[in-house]
């Protein structure tokens, strides 16, 4: 991608951005309601302790923030790009106990707002209410309560960390007697309904509201389970999610005779239906629709890495029982290869295809991965599959599958690296229609609480053109497993909000999916480039974005908090500042200095 645009006639733009609309870089800062001399007070030991102090002194001329923002675009937001913040307002952390109960502070509440009428730029407002939401007393007592968490098929979620960062688990049900829902939606309808009454001047600065944050289903291991296939655990398993998805299938098939006819199955009553959630190759079934791994929807994901620097490969085809089946998407980010070997300078090494087995024929079959260099093919990778019919009969008298042969060897060109990662070889694999639709429902789940997000900010006030989401794209993670997600249907051109999405990696593939998606109105609510090694990727992910068309670019993030209180298992991650040297994080800095001087 060249890194400036061009116009019609070719000619680049004196600043070398072609006009359009500004692109707001509005960086998530961490510590918003800080002020500087708090902050050099050693004496106040937690967050809450020096906003406090800020405030009863009087000190909002004084945000560290206000003053952080200024040093890296002096004089205020102006041209074609024009640097705001990201205003993270935990809902859960408004609330206070009173006589007993927990209600909405409007102190806490007013706080937030003040930070837009006093720093005047371009802000994104980040109401946040998912697992990340769970710092305040009212949060960690919530936690207590299981009708308020996620469930395995095994028991409750646990709570985790991430980066420093405490998860719990709550419920993706969008129920409105659930405890923990009762305040989140509380906190929203109370702020969207303060957010619409704000002075026309104040209002006017707020450029988007990403709503929730990112709501997605739960796996262990939340920090590095990502990309786990072979012994996978899901959400939600509740009861009461089983009973949700017990009714889902009567609306979807409408009796138990049609629901048998589709699924082949022989149940009884849809009431006798249990979300399947065991393999069959480590625990005895009753029945086949009992069975659960990472395939069992009937996908098989087909990826792996190729570092190609002096880009000898034009593309990446997918070849199944010899037959072209596809071209194979590349670009993805593959933060594991980036990070472990040192000759590779960029995250985006990733390839992936996802293959559809449902209406194949059951017995072995070979996918193949065939590299284009020129006028010649090379043979990238392959594997053998085995498709397992539910009865685990033999398939030993199916036909051979057929091949490409003769084909030779991608490491013949000189200078390309590459590994196929999964299927293993000789994957088996079943497929069980209920699974399919078991996956599709935990999908609804999350569409579902976002949309009762978008609903209650609709009904106080807030337009729809401002109403993001804030989700991952795991697709674009060519290593990630997006059934420990259920979220990617979360991203489309057919829902009511307007799309945000989270990138890890900065990679291409991000354009490539929403263009495939029709997505034109986008914003992105966490940016991460992750491309240290490579000093001019993060200006190159900047105006990419430009040329897109993003409304705004949120990099994940700044932070005024002082260093004292930083948590004693932060590495800091994610954390843009010039000294620091994570995986680009003082890279990202400087690029971002300069972007926003255009």
């Amino acid at each position: 991608m060249a890194l400036y645009a061009t116009s019609a006639q070719g000619q680049i733009a004196p600043d070398g951005l072609l006009p359009r609309a500004p692109l707001y870089v509005t960086p998530l800062v961490s510590g918003v309601l800080l002020c500087n001399a708090g902050n050099r007070i050693s004496e106040l030991k937690t967050l809450e302790q020096i906003q406090d102090w800020c405030v009863k002194n009087n000190a909002t001329d004084d945000l560290a923030v206000k003053i952080l923002l200024d040093e890296l675009e002096p004089g205020g937001p102006a041209g074609k790009v024009q640097l705001g913040y990201t205003l993270l307002v935990p809902l859960l952390e408004l609330f206070e106990q009173q006589d007993g109960r927990w209600k909405v502070s409007a102190t806490k509440a007013k706080r937030y707002l003040d930070v837009i009428a006093t720093i005047r730029r371009p802000v994104v407002v980040y109401l946040m209410g998912d697992h990340y939401d769970s710092s305040s007393r009212l949060s960690q007592e919530l936690a207590l309560d299981p009708r308020n968490l996620l469930a395995y098929a095994t028991g409750p979620v646990p709570t985790s960390r991430y980066i420093g960062h405490g998860i719990i688990p709550f419920t993706l049900r969008s129920d409105p007697d659930i405890p923990v829902n009762q305040y989140r939606f509380e906190a929203l309808r109370h702020m969207a309904k303060q957010i619409s009454g704000l002075d026309a001047s104040v209002r006017s600065q707020i450029i988007a509201v990403t709503l929730a944050g990112e709501l997605h289903h739960m796996y262990p291991g939340f920090e590095d389970g990502v990309g786990e296939y072979d012994n996978i655990r899901v959400t939600d398993y509740s009861a009461e999610s089983q009973a949700e998805f017990k009714d889902w299938l009567k609306d979807k098939y409408g009796t138990v005779e049609r629901l048998n006819q589709q699924l082949g199955s022989q149940f009884t009553a849809i009431s006798d239906i249990e979300a399947p959630s065991l393999d069959i190759r480590k625990s005895p079934l009753r029945s086949f629709s009992q069975h659960y791994d990472a395939y069992a929807a009937g996908t098989l994901p087909i990826f792996g890495w190729l570092w190609d620097p002096k880009q000898k490969i034009q593309k990446l085809d997918l070849y199944i029982d010899g037959a072209y089946h596809g071209p194979v998407s590349r670009d993805l980010g593959r933060m594991d290869v980036y990070r472990a070997k040192k000759d590779v300078t960029t995250p985006n090494t990733g390839f992936r295809s996802n293959l559809t087995f449902r209406d194949m024929t059951k017995g072995k079959h070979i996918a193949q991965i065939v590299a284009t260099s020129g006028r010649k093919r090379y043979l990238l990778g392959e594997r053998e599959f085995v498709i397992v019919p539910p009865d685990q009969s033999s398939t030993a008298d199916a036909l051979p599958p057929k091949r490409l042969a003769a084909l030779p060897e991608a490491s013949d060109l000189e200078g390309v690296e590459y590994w196929l990662d999964r299927p293993k070889q000789l994957q088996d694999v079943y497929y069980n229609p209920l699974a399919r639709d078991w996956d599709a429902f935990r999908a609804f789940q999350v569409n579902t609480l976002l949309n009762r997000f978008y609903r209650i900010a609709r009904s106080e006030g807030i337009p729809a053109e401002l109403l993001y989401s804030h989700q991952i794209v795991s697709e674009s993670n060519g290593a990630w497993n997006p059934v420990l997600f259920a979220s990617d249907s979360s991203v489309s051109n057919t829902t009511p909000w307007r799309t945000g999405i989270n990138q890890y990696g900065a990679s291409p593939y991000a354009f490539e999916y929403l263009k495939k998606k029709n997505i034109r109105a986008y914003g992105v609510p966490e940016f991460n480039p992750l491309r240290g090694a490579n000093p001019d990727a993060a200006r190159k992910a900047f105006v990419q974005h430009y040329q897109a068309g993003a409304k705004f670019v949120s990099p994940f993030f700044l932070s005024v908090v002082p260093a004292r209180l930083r948590a004693p298992d932060d590495k800091r991650h994610f954390d843009i500042a010039p000294d620091n040297p994570n995986d680009g994080a003082d890279t990202l800095h400087s690029a971002l200095e300069w972007f926003v001087r255009k």
